[in-house]
């Protein structure tokens, strides 16, 4: 598909509905430079929801509009065609300079063929003629450009979320090497904190009382987010709190206890 066909196809007046349809599906097939195309006509029907018939009836238009040509298959089963993208060049007809001089002058003459005695009579000066030279011109009207030019996309800078930034630090995250079920996690605890009006100030002083709070638990976003509201430093005194043992630190603690109880038949 080469858009600069697709384009110039568009941009065709007075086709009817049918031959511009037709037209948009035979540059669908062409190269850039309109040439090569040969799509079927069960292909172009199929395009543009039209009978076999009224394809061809529109080809034979378009071509008697000078806006393609058709050759024989050649082989094949479709017929090639080429789009009249570009008009070729005009010659058009320039006047040299160095014409007729206006200061020329020619003795005036009697009926006779005497000079008459009125006028002064004064040499006559040969200039030299006219000439027409074929120069080459650009066609009447300029055909549009349909390459399209190409600009280098800069990104976009990211804008910085200091919510994010904040609770990854404080807790420690490499954002960089998150997978895609890990951040979306975070990112339900962002918007939580959000929620409750926190700032990169307080995730920091925050996130310190959750980890003398809560020894020995992991320190992740999700775990400060739910308990951000006993997080509050004006309400909890930290040096108070005795934090019960979680995760494995509670079942050793639960082994050694089992052990001092029950003694072992060796002893």
């Amino acid at each position: 598909m080469a858009i600069e066909c697709m384009v110039w196809a568009l941009e065709q007046d007075g086709l009817k509905t049918n031959e511009k349809f037709v037209l948009l599906g035979i540059a669908n097939h062409s190269r850039p430079d309109g040439n090569n195309a040969f799509p079927s006509l069960e292909t172009l029907a199929r395009y543009t929801a039209l009978s076999v018939s009224t394809v061809q009836r529109a080809i034979n238009a378009l071509c008697e509009k000078g806006l393609m040509t058709k050759d024989p298959g050649g082989g094949r089963k479709s017929n090639t065609y080429t789009l009249k993208m570009y008009r070729e060049k005009v010659v058009q007809l320039e006047i040299i300079e160095g014409g007729h001089g206006d200061h020329a002058q020619h003795d005036p003459v009697d009926p006779e063929g005497s000079h008459s005695d009125h006028a002064p009579r004064s040499p006559v000066t040969k200039q030299p003629s006219q000439a027409l030279t074929k120069q080459p011109s650009q066609a009447l009207t300029k055909e549009p450009l349909y390459n399209r030019p190409t600009t280098a996309l800069e990104p976009r800078a990211k804008k910085r979320d200091e919510v994010w930034d904040a609770i990854m630090d404080a807790c420690g995250v490499n954002a960089t090497t998150i997978n895609s079920n890990e951040r979306g996690r975070y990112n339900k605890a962002v918007k939580l904190l959000k929620e409750s009006g926190a700032t990169a100030e307080e995730i920091h002083t925050r996130v310190e009382v959750y980890r003398r709070k809560f020894k020995g638990a992991a320190v992740t976003p999700v775990a400060v987010a739910n308990h951000w509201s006993e997080l509050d430093p004006a309400t909890v005194k930290v040096e108070d709190v005795s934090a019960a043992p979680k995760g494995w630190d509670a079942i050793k603690q639960v082994r050694e206890a089992r052990n001092k109880e029950v003694s072992s038949p060796w002893e």
